[in-house]
C-alpha cells in the first residue's frame, strides 16, 4: 500500500517538508506519480519503529567496528578502525549505547535497496560468493525456522551493476529482494573465507526491521542479551 506524503507525515508525526527531506536524502523509499511522491507504508512503519534519535549516525567504517566488537570480532574491528583512539571510541560507544534503542545510529552502515526479480532468482542470488544472507534469510540465528518469502542480503558495491543484470533486477519499493550494499573498501573486512553471513550483530540489527513481528520481537531480545 502506497502512503501519500500528508499520509506519512501524519504516521511519522513530522512535518511534510521532513518526509520530502528524508525521501530527497535517501531515507525513505518513494515513487513520484505526475507530481506527487507516494511512499511504501511498510517504509514507513518501519521508519516509525525505528523512531528518532539525537546526533548524527556513526559513519559506515565505525558502524561496521561496533557491529563486529558486539560479535565478539574484537580484533576484526580494531583492524577496521585502524587507529587505538578509534578503537577506544568504538568500544565507549558500545558500552554507553544499548543496540536495540540505538539501531538508527547504526543506519549508514549500508546503503538498502529493494528489487523486484523472478521468483526463480531468489536462491540464486543468495547462492552467490558474493552474498552474504541477513535479515529474515538469516532468521535462524534467532530461532526463525521456514523459508523467508523473499531475500535479503549484503553485497559489495561495486557488484551491483552485475547483480542487477545477472539477475534480471528491477528497483521496486516493497520488492521481495532487498539487497543491502556495502562500502567496496569496508566489504573485505566482512566476508571472510567460506563465511555465508555477516557478524551476528548485523542480522539481528535487520531483523529489527522485519515485517515479520515475532522476528522483531527476538532481534531485540537478543540484542538486550
Amino acid at each position: 500500500m502506497l502512503l501519500s506524503v500528508n499520509e506519512a507525515a501524519e504516521r511519522l508525526g513530522i512535518s511534510r517538508a521532513a518526509i520530502r527531506q528524508q525521501i530527497t536524502a535517501g531515507r525513505l523509499p518513494a515513487v513520484k506519480r505526475g507530481r506527487s511522491w507516494w511512499l511504501d507504508e511498510r517504509a514507513v512503519e518501519r521508519n516509525a519503529r525505528q523512531g528518532a534519535l539525537p546526533g548524527r549516525p556513526l559513519s559506515p567504517r565505525m558502524a561496521w567496528a561496533i557491529i563486529l566488537l558486539a560479535s565478539g570480532e574484537a580484533e576484526r574491528a580494531k583492524r577496521l578502525v585502524e587507529r587505538e583512539r578509534y578503537a577506544s571510541r568504538m568500544r565507549a560507544w558500545l558500552k554507553a549505547h544499548p543496540l536495540d534503542t540505538y539501531a538508527p545510529q547504526l543506519r549508514l552502515r549500508a546503503e538498502s535497496e529493494e528489487l523486484d526479480g523472478h521468483p526463480s532468482e531468489l536462491k540464486r542470488l543468495l547462492a552467490r560468493g558474493d552474498m552474504l544472507a541477513t535479515g529474515d534469510s538469516a532468521g535462524e540465528v534467532v530461532g526463525l525456522l521456514g523459508k523467508s518469502p523473499g531475500v535479503e542480503g549484503y553485497a559489495p558495491t561495486r557488484h551491483r551493476a552485475a547483480i542487477v543484470r545477472e539477475h534480471a533486477l528491477t528497483p521496486s519499493t516493497g520488492g521481495p529482494i532487498r539487497i543491502r550494499w556495502v562500502d567496496d573498501e569496508l566489504w573485505q573486512h566482512l566476508q571472510q573465507d567460506g563465511e555465508r553471513q555477516p557478524p551476528r550483530t548485523a542480522i539481528l540489527l535487520d531483523l529489527l526491521e522485519s515485517e515479520n513481528p515475532r522476528a522483531r520481537r527476538e532481534a531485540e531480545r537478543a540484542l538486550q542479551q
